[in-house]
């Protein structure tokens, strides 16, 4: 994946420098060491910096004839890759610590054939009457194929060693009793609370980088902080604001308060990837096909060849992730989490008799004050499970405190923690494992009952995504009048095998009209269905009045008049709506003991779709045939399918983040073609079509709104609609005096409401849009020209010849030459850093550049004894070195500049620069050296030699 464009990367000097010194003082101040860098620190490369890509493949088949009429076919296939990828951000400054991407893929299949009828002896009785038959060439074949991948990526330095991506150092950090003054002669000094004291600092050997983000504070490795932190309590006393806490260094375990990027551009050197992920796919299928010749009277006039086949998929599809910085930040709130300081009464007296006593030195007196010291008052928390761990870790009981900082890294582990502690701090995200990332193949309802023996923790295991497709097809072609006919159907069955929630609307199902007016003893609206959702007026429920009605989408009053625009006439509304299960009036209910299912889902409804599809084509003469076709096609919703019983147990926590919907339907799609092809000469043909698709229930994302409790929340739905039309010209030039021809050339244009599943984002928060534009993957034209130019060899050889030696036998040229049309974009019109903002014209209104490529392949062939044939090729793909263009930025059009810098909001950001301690001149190069992204441009010029060698 080499670059069109310049690729800058840090020196070496530079690197260490930086590394060694990540921060630094700038007129007194902390600053970012990456944030003084000037282009004399870069160097110019031309391939992307420490990426690496490799794959080997290995295929076995084994074929066996067990008669004269069944075969088996056994094959196998082992694939493996690793490819090391450059995070965003990363390019310039952190490309050395770049992750690898593993992925690992098994797969094998078993085919059994089998001819009916016996053998294939054609001078035999059996044969000549197979000949005359009604039914000939049947033959029915069934497949069984597994297949199985598997994916991970981590940080290349710690892998699954997760305390270790978060450790920057050790802190050395002690509890010791806070007083506060009394008027009371006996007891001067009352113990309140406890406080912890940093100590010492060692930096950490795991992430050496990070550690000297600390370097600013002149920190002696090892040795004890600025001896104020040593003073016993008397700072906690007096509230001295010179002691060093652990809140003061820019390197906390788990935490970098900032410096953790150069302008929010280039991330700093040493940074850790905050991602370890494993995924497994399984994909298990049984195919069959049923093929025959139909020959009514025994004749070929007529005959009917038949299709018959079915098809069964089942997926598990297995995710487990962790972001492991975060699991020292999450330790620390729960370590200690158990202990609400000294046991006090409502007077602020401590309760209970000292358990120790200390000496407080006093100012003005020879002698030390005694003051005691009590116990501290301890909770239950039930639910946690790491402030037992780590004290069983280290030896001590639950009325200490510790200091988890201070733990080796390798010393933690998840199981320290129970599920719900990870879970709420959004830590983990995973589905056909359990929190600790052990598979787990049990039921959605498990989720909400299974617990740990030991414990008797909740353990909220995840079952895998396993959905099930199955097909049924059936086709028949055949000749009736010259005209050949195809005809078909397929039926497509697809099942979520998963709960989705009942009501989209709500997290909790509510109750229906029918059901409420009966049990209420009240009159139901005229043109108010049963099913009608019901919401009251009284936020309890405690009374009858309704305040409106709801039919999927659709609104309607208290007295069952329609509702145009709900969120118009009743936006700032309170929704109460009146539910199935009362326990749902408590948001929480889904995250309590003894939640019922039923009270929120229901299994997803199967889909199943007819495709019936037809093809026929007919001579109009000699020399032009005419052709058409028209097919359904549908497919399974392509992503965002998975939601697991772990987002919806903080449904209400996530109401912000975009949300996946099991409950989608497969896209469709309705094709039809129509053209004909002409013979122009011998060797000649032209062929034109016209094509028109139509694309139905395409996915998008989608605002529900409103909602109880979160007012709205975005997911996907089945809403976008799109269309595609245009025509092909084909022209085609057989061999012809050592030269083939290929021309074609198409116009298309493609409209939708949405090019992707994102393209509507922050467009749909008050309705779906239903406006047609250009879709993103639009081209008006494209043109593509393949001229090859071969000799052959022996008789049909006439090329040149040096002494007598056919020079150029089974050699040839093959240029390709592609010209495309822009694309389309979104124009905006305020330059922002990268980006822009404010749209110009219509959605996609404005183009992209044209591109145009030519590639280029000679190849020659040499036949050897035995049968040894061994082919030597160049390749070169884009020959004239084009620096093609495929993205723009959205102010300029051009993929060069974006238009910040020149704006009145660039000047506005480089006077600030200018009046700070940062560097105008090291901002200027770092914005320059990410502007041109290598992914705007097409590829440059590579050339390929290799070699196919058969026998």
């Amino acid at each position: 994946d080499p670059s069109a464009v310049p690729i800058y990367q840090i020196t070496d000097e530079s690197l260490a420098e930086v590394e060694a010194n990540p921060v630094i003082l700038s007129g007194g101040s902390p600053l970012a060491a990456s944030e003084t860098l000037t282009n004399d620190d870069v160097r110019i490369l031309d391939a992307r910096a420490n990426e690496e890509f490799r794959r080997y493949d290995l295929t076995a088949k084994l074929d066996a004839r067990l008669s004269d009429a069944i075969d088996v076919t056994l094959t196998g296939t082992i694939n493996d890759r690793r490819n090391r990828l450059t995070p965003n951000g990363w390019r310039v400054l952190n490309s050395h610590n770049n992750p690898y991407q593993d992925n690992s893929l098994m797969r094998g299949n078993f085919r059994f054939r089998h001819r009916l009828g016996g053998g294939s002896s054609s001078d035999s009785e059996d044969a000549r009457a197979r000949k005359s038959s009604f039914i000939q060439n049947a033959v029915y074949t069934l497949q069984f194929g597994f297949e199985r991948t598997d994916v991970s990526i981590s940080d290349v330095r710690h892998g699954d060693n997760y305390f270790r991506y978060g450790h920057y150092g050790t802190f050395d950090i002690e509890w010791i009793p806070s007083f506060t003054t009394t008027e009371d002669p006996e007891e001067p000094f009352l113990n309140s609370d406890n406080r912890p004291v940093l100590r010492g600092y060692t930096p950490s050997p795991f992430n050496p980088v990070l550690s000297n983000f600390n370097n600013v504070l002149n920190v002696p490795e090892g040795e004890p902080l600025n001896g104020q932190i040593g003073d016993f309590f008397l700072p906690a006393l007096q509230g001295n604001d010179n002691i060093i806490t652990r809140e003061l260094f820019n390197a906390q375990n788990g935490l970098i308060s900032q410096f953790t990027n150069a302008y929010n551009i280039h991330t700093q050197p040493g940074i850790v990837l905050n991602l370890a992920r494993t995924r497994q796919d399984d994909l298990y299928t049984f195919n069959g096909n049923f093929s025959f010749d139909l020959l009514p009277g025994g004749t070929e006039k007529g005959r009917h060849s038949i299709q018959i086949g079915f098809w069964y998929e089942q997926r598990f599809n297995r995710r487990y992730e962790v972001n492991p910085r975060e699991l020292w930040i999450v330790a620390r709130q729960l370590a200690n989490a158990h202990i609400n300081g000294v046991a006090l009464d409502q007077e602020g007296v401590p309760i209970g008799a000292p358990i120790g006593t200390v000496d407080i030195p006093v100012a003005g007196q020879e002698e030390p004050e005694t003051a005691n010291i009590y116990g501290l008052d301890l909770s239950e928390q039930p639910n946690n499970l790491f402030f037992r761990s780590v004290r069983d870790l280290l030896g001590v009981g639950l009325d200490t405190y510790v200091n988890v900082d201070g733990i080796n890294p390798d010393d933690l582990s998840l199981d320290m923690f129970s599920a719900r502690e990870l879970n709420d701090f959004d830590l983990l995200r995973y589905y056909g494992y359990d929190y600790l990332g052990n598979q787990f193949d049990g039921t959605f309802d498990d989720f909400f009952t299974e617990r740990d023996p030991e414990t008797g923790l909740r353990t909220f295991p995840v079952a895998p995504n396993r959905p099930i497709y199955q097909a049924l097809y059936i086709q028949d072609k055949f000749t009736y009048r010259d005209i050949i006919f195809r005809l078909g159907v397929r039926i497509d069955r697809y099942d979520a095998n998963t709960k989705v929630l009942k009501d989209p609307y709500s997290l909790y199902d509510i109750q229906g009209a029918g059901d409420f007016h009966a049990q209420a003893g009240t009159p139901q609206p005229g043109g108010v269905g049963d099913d009608y959702k019901v919401y009251l007026v009284d936020p309890d429920g405690n009374n009858d009045d309704v305040f409106a009605y709801r039919n999927g989408d659709d609104w309607f009053a208290a007295d069952g008049t329609p509702i145009n625009n709900f969120a118009l006439q009743f936006g700032g509304q309170v929704l109460n709506p009146k539910y199935v299960d009362e326990r749902a009036q408590e948001p929480t209910y889904i995250q309590q003991e003894g939640f019922n299912t039923d009270a929120s889902f229901e299994d997803y409804e199967v889909q199943v779709n007819v495709m019936p599809r037809m093809a026929f084509s007919f001579p109009i003469s000699d020399e032009a045939n005419f052709f058409a076709h028209y097919d359904i096609l549908v497919q399974r919703p392509p992503s965002n399918t998975i939601a697991t019983p772990l987002d919806y147990f903080y449904f209400f926590e996530t109401a912000t983040q975009l949300k996946n919907n099991p409950a989608l339907r497969p896209e469709r799609t309705i094709d039809y073609e129509v053209g004909f092809q002409q013979k122009l000469s011998n060797a000649s043909a032209l062929k034109i079509s016209a094509f028109y698709k139509e694309m139905r229930d395409m996915i998008q994302e989608r605002v529900f709104f409103p909602v109880p409790v979160i007012t709205s929340y975005t997911t996907f739905d089945n809403i976008d609609f799109g269309t595609v039309k245009g025509f092909n010209v084909n022209y085609d030039l057989r061999r012809t005096n050592n030269v083939q021809v290929t021309a074609n050339y198409a116009l298309q244009f493609a409209d939708g409401t949405g090019s992707d599943v994102s393209s509507s984002r922050g467009l749909t928060n008050r309705g779906i849009i239903r406006s047609l534009f250009p879709l993103s993957f639009d081209e008006r034209h494209r043109f593509n020209l393949v001229v090859d130019y071969r000799y052959g060899s022996g008789k049909r050889y006439n090329g040149p010849r040096i002494f007598g030696k056919d020079i150029f036998a089974n050699a040839g040229v093959n240029l390709q030459a592609i010209a495309v049309s822009g694309r389309p974009y979104t124009q905006n019109l305020t330059p922002e850093e990268f980006g822009g903002s404010q749209i110009i014209g219509g959605l996609n209104g404005a183009r992209k550049p044209w591109n145009f490529t030519l590639n280029l392949r000679v190849d020659k062939s040499f036949r050897f004894k035995d049968n040894l044939n061994v082919n030597v090729y160049c390749r070169i793909s884009n020959l004239l070195d084009r620096r093609n263009v495929i993205d723009v930025y959205p102010v300029t059009g051009s993929a060069e500049d974006d238009g910040f810098l020149q704006s009145s909001f660039g000047q506005d950001q480089i006077s600030t620069f200018q009046n700070s301690n940062r560097q105008l001149e090291s901002y200027l190069a770092s914005y320059q050296w990410n502007i041109l992204n290598p992914n705007d441009f097409s590829l440059p010029r590579r050339i390929f030699v290799g070699t196919i060698i058969s026998f």
